[in-house]
């Protein structure tokens, strides 16, 4: 699923297209109030705004989801809750959670067709995408002393519905658009 192109590095108007439209999900879903879903921890909310960053990078390869994720970290820039954190904390983990998102589904993804594959592939990238937000989010913002270490408990919570939620979201998609893909060059 990644860029047809012979290096997933390559800049062309397909990554362009779908960089815009995964940059545009990440604050579609912010501005209609679903990119933050409250919860009652120390954060306040668990974001929603991974999946579009996966997907892209899954979809579109790891300038999309790079692109995406950096989104995703101004977004956070913007809200006055989390600007405190600065642009080291925010954007970083975006960028890099995109990144290992696209290199799990990459390096686990075999046969183009393959369903069962594909909800492997997508489901792991998807939990690792999420996991690698939450450790390295929160191990910045530990590094930097802008929270303590005994966050780390009140999180695990809310990083686990996350991880979850990305496991079970990513493959649904992942499956449509093979599925989409397959009946389009039928």
């Amino acid at each position: 699923m990644t860029s047809t192109a012979s290096s997933p590095w390559t800049v062309n108007t397909r990554t362009i297209v779908l960089a815009a439209i995964f940059g545009a999900m990440v604050v579609a879903l912010q501005i209609v109030g679903i990119g933050s879903i409250p919860v009652p921890n120390l954060s306040g909310a668990m974001t929603t705004l991974l999946i579009p960053v996966i997907l892209g990078a899954i979809i579109g390869g790891p300038i999309v989801g790079m692109f995406a994720g950096l989104i995703m970290g101004i977004v956070y820039l913007i809200l006055p809750a989390t600007a405190a954190f600065g642009p080291i904390t925010l954007i970083v983990p975006r960028l890099l959670f995109a990144l290992v998102a696209w290199a799990v589904y990459r390096a686990l993804k075999r046969e183009p067709g393959d369903t069962t594959n594909t909800i492997i592939a997508s489901a792991v990238a998807g939990a690792a995408g999420a996991l690698t937000n939450t450790v390295t989010a929160v191990g910045i913002a530990i590094l930097l002393g802008q929270v303590p270490a005994s966050v780390i408990p009140a999180i695990i919570p809310q990083a686990l519905i996350e991880l979850v939620g990305c496991a079970i979201i990513i493959p649904i998609v992942m499956v449509a658009v093979e599925a989409s893909l397959k009946a389009r060059t039928a």
